[in-house]
């Protein structure tokens, strides 16, 4: 600390000696007693003497060159022969530095310094010193190297400054989801798509008409937090870019963003000692405001960000060579407003023709705006054409202009180019010997304007090519054999494999025919030039052409317009609000009408339209009359222009379009199509009440003996407490924890069969199913959809236990979702941060924030509000069952068998699957709830979620009144954090069948084998389909006859 502080100090003498010295020269006098000249050998030069504009005087050389700028004491500076013009897809613009003999132009990205220096050629002035090139100009060279800013120290910073971006990005991806799944979840609860109630289809048909502003406006939001990600690891270079404002300024906000405010208030904390709660510490209170703080800074950015990207197609519109001339003011918004309209319209609803093919044996660069389509270096034998469904029906039913406006759709005598946004943004990728890679030149991107050089001093090497040919072949197999190895070890049979892969390959087939096109392309050209100049480059690049056949004329266009207008936004804002949901049809207002500006007021497509950023100059926010006046404005100018291109560029190469907002569209559309197909299946499966269960099973006079000098599961027998009570009322059963696993399963039990399957376990009469109880609950009350049974023990009056068993039809799948897909996302995004366990303590005020979504409805039908109504009611209203306890298990699997095979215990008589997520979850939540002791068998935990429940519930009470069975590879028991009270049990099943270690039989069969099964029964399917070794005989069957298995089995 002291070095530090003696560094410091020592840089502001400097500082100001240096300042001193200078003003010192100003004045006449030199400050401190020290002389400011300056070393002859040191390149750099001080400007003592200047002109009247405080430059350095400009003279000619030797040779009558004139440019080279003389400090007071007639010293040239270097003179550069070479003129740089920045292209706007650099990161910043370049800075040159002028030294005694070099110039030095410097490129910077991130860290990252490309450096160019020029200076003279030391041989060539040697030469002239001897008199042998007297009279001739010297020469220069140019030398590149890189070099980097960058420190051990900076990164550690930008690194925990990332982190914390990368957080906020995940919960806006949860926030995203949850948005949708709420907008399900609402349509099934409101939309009269619940357990008795009738389909409302405005509600429905308004619900499914939001999904496209969401998907838009979402996937929006996720690819500016992408990249405010990126740009905060590359030290906010974006954001310098786009908004022009000095970057000191911008620096000091994010350091205030990042780091200070953040710190100060971890300062505040540890010195006032705030370390005496475990709910709300020092480190708690920080990482909130620091997540607040990213989270304000990340909102200005994308509001700053949806600006430019507005004001720069409007004034691309302004300069729209098909319109006049338009001003920026409030008299011509509407003008703006329609021409962006049709624009958009006519961009979308055009029919179109894409052709993509190589170019062989190219001698120049790709241009800008020029058309290959009937160029002689064109690879026509391989021409990629796509025209869609709906381009041809509009070029089947389009007629020919006729002049008249009415027709809907007029067809092109000549189709009319629409350039892609690769040209438009002027990016070409060169594949050189030096450049090449294998695994870069495979995962390239499609659209690309990628150079591959076969001829010239830089050509790719033959053995680069057919590498490069050869992994991608070999990339295309692996991938349809990974399929295959996957679908088969999924438990896929062969000829379902067989017919997945042949589709796979089928749909994929394109890649094969572009890895031949390119070698076709490649041979033709290294064949047709073999006698060509070695020296002389020549390429081969791939092309995209887009041409327009038809267009929609004005009155479709307007008409389309009003159209989407209404369906797509006006009549599912409406449907939102009237549904009841008022948190989600905010949020749609909010994000349909920054969408909308967005989407009308489109940057890409009317440069789709112009072909070129030229048109970008600036003077939109000047002024187009004045003239440059002198060398000075026109520089400042073009500074400006630049500035312009470059921050448009960056917004639509980055955001508007391009790989990353493809990517979250896919993701968040791929989720819309899940949450839809679960919706529709549900529609189609319609509800069940329950399966008749069966007793064949259960063996009496079979029994498992724990195995001698093995450790048991501790909590075998649970407490005395939760034992349940014998026949004989002569003391209690030591099987607890089986007891509480079988009770768990038979929630799924139909009523009629529930007597059987009770005495067939716990012996005859010794537990009820106390029907009359649930219905007088129940009839008081309004319909709900979660079913649980009550079960009474005559031998004890004072116990109970409740049994949930969770959804009652397909419908209540969806809403089970609500309760906990924010703490599965939230426990993803941990899980992939490096010490991700850090954000612990703010993970539950997070997930209560994307909570508030959900709506007084959504609450109110939460299937956790019943089963606590329920168990409040027995005991504050009836008073009865002063040891009650609850259970259920969280999914139910039925199984159908093959015939001739014995049915495993609690199959049903039709072949389907059963699932319900939430079951051993509710009997948690429940239990903290009403501080009721209840028993979770593979239930989902509740430590996350906590706050998200009405009333919420404290990690206090989830640990004195919660207990949860979790098997070994079990899915659903990862859901959330568990609370204390946990026992870990085996599972048996293969390691690609994981979901069958929630199976409940396998759990109690489980258990039973290492506990042992006490004075209960065994079951069948242990052995035969669970992988346990069979019983112990007490009686005289043997286990084949008791369960009717033959010889050959």
């Amino acid at each position: 600390f002291l070095f530090s502080a003696v560094e410091i100090r020592c840089l502001f003498i400097s500082i100001a000696k240096t300042s001193g010295s200078n003003a010192a020269d100003r004045r006449g006098a030199t400050p401190f007693n020290i002389e400011s000249k300056m070393s002859e050998e040191d390149p750099l030069i001080i400007d003592e003497t200047k002109d009247d504009n405080g430059h350095g005087t400009v003279t000619n050389d030797a040779n009558g060159q004139d440019g080279a700028v003389t400090n007071g004491a007639g010293k040239k500076l270097f003179a550069p022969s070479a003129s740089f013009v920045d292209h706007y897809s650099l990161e910043a613009p370049s800075d040159e530095i002028k030294f005694r003999s070099q110039s030095v132009r410097v490129f910077c990205n991130g860290t990252q310094q490309f450096q160019i220096i020029e200076e003279e050629d030391k041989t060539a002035v040697d030469r002239d010193l001897e008199g042998d090139t007297t009279g001739k100009t010297k020469k220069t060279t140019l030398k590149a190297r890189v070099s980097s800013d960058g420190s051990s120290g900076l990164s550690v910073l930008r690194g925990a400054y990332t982190l914390v971006t990368v957080l906020m990005m995940g919960f806006l991806l949860i926030f995203a989801l949850q948005v949708l799944l709420f907008l399900f979840v609402s349509l099934v609860t409101e939309g009269g798509l619940t357990s008795k109630q009738s389909l409302n289809y405005g509600h429905l048909f308004g619900s499914v008409l939001s999904i496209p502003i969401f998907v838009y406006g979402l996937a929006s939001a996720l690819t500016m937090a992408t990249e405010f990600v990126v740009d905060t690891w590359q030290g906010h270079s974006f954001f310098r870019s786009v908004l022009r404002i000095p970057p000191v300024i911008i620096d000091w906000a994010a350091f205030l963003a990042f780091l200070g405010i953040p710190l100060s208030v971890m300062l505040f904390h540890m010195w006032t000692g705030d370390n005496t709660s475990t709910e709300t510490g020092w480190w708690e209170s920080t990482a909130m405001v620091w997540f607040g703080s990213i989270a304000i800074a990340f909102a200005i950015f994308c509001f700053v960000v949806f600006v430019v990207e507005v004001w720069g197609a409007m004034e691309l519109l302004s300069h729209h060579p098909d319109y006049e001339l338009l001003d920026f003011g409030l008299g011509n918004i509407g003008k703006f407003l329609k021409r962006a309209i049709l624009l958009r319209q006519l961009h979308s609803y055009s029919a179109v023709r894409n052709r993509t093919f190589y170019l062989e044996g190219a001698n120049t660069l790709p241009g800008v705006n020029e058309s290959y389509d009937q160029s002689d270096v064109a690879d026509h034998e391989f021409v990629d054409e796509s025209v869609s469904l709906y381009s041809r029906l509009m070029v089947k039913y389009a007629e020919p202009d006729n002049g008249s406006g009415r027709q809907f759709f007029t067809e092109y005598e000549t189709p009319k180019r629409q350039f892609n946004i690769e040209d438009v943004l002027d990016r070409e990728v060169f594949v050189t010997d030096a450049t090449w890679n294998l695994e870069k030149f495979y995962c390239r991107r499609s659209k690309a304007r990628t150079v591959l050089v076969v001829n010239g001093p830089s050509k790719v090497y033959p053995r680069q090519m057919w590498s490069s040919l050869i992994c991608a072949a070999l990339g295309t197999v692996l991938t349809v054999l990974f399929v295959a190895a996957f679908l088969r070890w999924g438990g896929a049979s062969i000829p379902l494999v067989i017919i997945l892969t042949v589709l796979f390959i089928y749909f994929n087939r394109e890649s094969a025919r572009q890895i031949y096109s390119l070698y076709d392309s490649y041979r033709d050209t290294i064949s047709n030039n073999a006698t060509d100049d070695p020296n002389d480059s020549e390429a081969i690049y791939q092309v995209t052409e887009t041409h327009r056949l038809t267009r929609p004329s004005n009155l479709t266009c307007w008409v389309l317009f009003g159209c989407e207008l209404f369906f797509l936004f006006v009549f599912p804002l409406w449907m939102l609000y009237d549904v009841g949901n008022n948190a989600i049809a905010v949020l749609f207002l909010i994000l349909g009408a920054f969408s909308g500006c967005r989407y009308y007021f489109n940057a890409p497509v009317v440069l789709t339209e112009l072909g070129s950023l030229d048109l970008l100059d600036g003077d939109f926010i000047r002024t187009k009359s004045v003239a440059e006046k002198n060398e000075e404005t026109a520089a400042i100018a073009a500074e400006n222009d630049w500035r312009e291109k470059n921050r448009l560029a960056k917004i639509v190469g980055h955001i508007s379009q391009g790989s990353r907002r493809d990517a979250w569209v896919g993701v968040i559309g791929t989720f819309v199509m899940i949450f839809l197909f679960l919706f529709l299946s549900a529609f189609a499966g319609g509800s069940n009440s329950g399966a008749e269960q069966t007793t064949d099973n259960i063996l009496k006079d079979f029994r498992y003996v724990p195995q001698n000098g093995t450790f048991h599961y501790p909590t075998c027998a649970l407490t005395e407490d939760f034992a349940i009570p014998e026949a004989d009322r002569s003391g209690t059963s030591s099987s607890a924890l089986a007891d509480y696993a079988y009770m768990a399963s038979i929630a799924y039990t139909a009523p009629e069969s529930m007597p059987s399957v009770l005495d067939a376990w716990f012996g005859e009469d010794v537990v009820f199913d106390n029907t009359e109880l649930v219905e007088e609950f129940r009839s008081g009350r309004e319909e709900s959809a979660v079913h649980f049974k009550l079960l009474t023990f005559p031998n004890n009056p004072d116990f109970a236990v409740v049994s949930i068993r969770g959804t009652n039809n397909g419908w209540d799948m969806i809403s089970d979702a609500q309760l906990w897909s924010a703490s599965v996302l939230a426990q993803a995004v941990r899980a992939l941060l490096p010490v991700g366990e850090v954000w612990d303590p703010i993970l539950v005020n997070l997930v209560e924030m994307i909570g508030i979504l959900q709506s007084a409805s959504l609450r109110k039908v939460a299937f956790y509000v019943s089963t606590s109504a329920f168990v409040e009611w027995l005991r504050d209203e009836k008073k009865v069952f002063p040891s009650l306890r609850i259970t259920g298990h969280s999914l139910g699997v039925s199984q159908s068998v093959v015939a001739n095979q014995m049915e495993p215990l609690f199959s049903c008589s039709i072949s389907y699957i059963s699932l319900s997520l939430d079951q051993g979850g509710l009997a948690m939540i429940s239990g903290a709830q009403t501080q009721t002791p209840a028993v979770g068998l593979s239930g989902p935990n509740t430590i996350i979620t906590r706050k998200t429940l009405e009333p919420p519930v404290t990690v206090e009470n989830l640990n004195k009144y919660t207990f949860n069975i979790i098997p070994d590879r079990d899915p659903v028991p990862m859901i959330d954090d568990p609370a204390k009270n946990v026992q870990h049990i085996a599972c048996l099943a293969p390691a690609n069948n994981f979901i069958d270690c929630h199976t409940s039989i396998r759990s109690l069969c489980d258990i039973q084998y290492t506990c042992g099964s006490g004075d209960r029964p065994t079951l069948c399917d242990c052995a035969l389909y669970y992988g346990y070794p069979e019983p112990e005989a007490i009686g005289d069957r043997t286990f084949q006859e008791a369960c009717g298995v033959k010889d050959e089995l």
